[in-house]
């Protein structure tokens, strides 16, 4: 079986930015830390395990801009085996469809049964390019899985919903995105951390679909800072009335 697991490397989520003076993007410090992607983290952990309870390979691939190798690196020590890396430095600013492009003209020739990704980047939040991947390349797709089973002729994914779970089924080849809640991410043992640094990392310089910027960034601001709660004191019927009172006078939802 083969597998194709999509990565991108992200800011921490721990990282405070600040917006730049022109208020059109946030001040890209070279202390931050770039780490591999939350979810994109479930998606290599749920490859690997497939892996070993069905044998094949794992791939990784992944659009970068020069910052992606140690992350590559640990996800070869948590059990991946080889990895892409298309480095473009015109990555930064680009929009989407053209990343999806990119990477299925990587996938494509690697003829995946599964291929796994993030249900979103935690960067650009769009939840865009695994779908879109999935499109270019004509197979099915089944984002925001929970729960997933493979047999030896296709799986079972399940979802969670409003109130229920989701309950899907799919023949290969099908692109699955990874919600929290799928697995556990391991961490690396260092014999395993030793061994990933001689496993197979290809670095493709040009590819023939450009990154393009099609999508212009306007504004950035951070949110408007909430009112703090107002405490009310009183009697049992005090309570009642001025709660009812601030539910229609300030609140305005009765």
């Amino acid at each position: 079986m083969k597998i194709v697991v999509l990565m991108k490397v992200v800011p921490d989520t721990e990282t405070r930015f600040q917006i730049n003076s022109d208020a059109n993007d946030v001040v890209w410090d070279p202390s931050i830390e770039w780490i591999i992607g939350p979810y994109d983290e479930y998606a290599v952990e749920e490859a690997i395990r497939i892996k070993e309870k069905h044998g094949g390979t794992v791939i990784s691939v992944t659009i970068g801009k020069g910052i992606e190798e140690k992350s590559i690196r640990k996800i070869m020590a948590m059990g991946v085996d080889e990895g892409i890396l298309v480095n473009n430095a015109s990555v930064n600013g680009s929009d989407p469809v053209s990343i999806a492009k990119a990477i299925a003209e990587v996938v494509k020739p690697l003829q995946a049964d599964i291929i796994l990704a993030g249900k979103t980047a935690t960067d650009s939040n769009d939840a865009f390019v695994g779908p879109a991947v999935a499109e270019l390349l004509s197979i099915p797709v089944i984002t925001e899985v929970s729960g997933l089973d493979v047999n030896a002729d296709g799986l079972i994914a399940t979802r969670d919903a409003a109130g229920r779970k989701e309950r899907f089924e799919s023949k290969f080849p099908v692109l699955i995105t990874a919600d929290k809640g799928l697995n556990e991410p391991r961490y690396p043992k260092i014999p395993d951390i030793m061994k990933a640094k001689k496993k197979k990392l290809e670095t493709l310089d040009s590819i023939s679909s450009p990154i393009t910027n099609n999508v212009s960034l306007l504004k950035v601001e951070f949110p408007a800072q909430k009112e703090g709660g107002n405490k009310i004191t009183g009697t049992p019927d005090e309570l009642v009335a001025q709660l009812v009172s601030g539910l229609t006078t300030k609140e305005k939802v009765i």
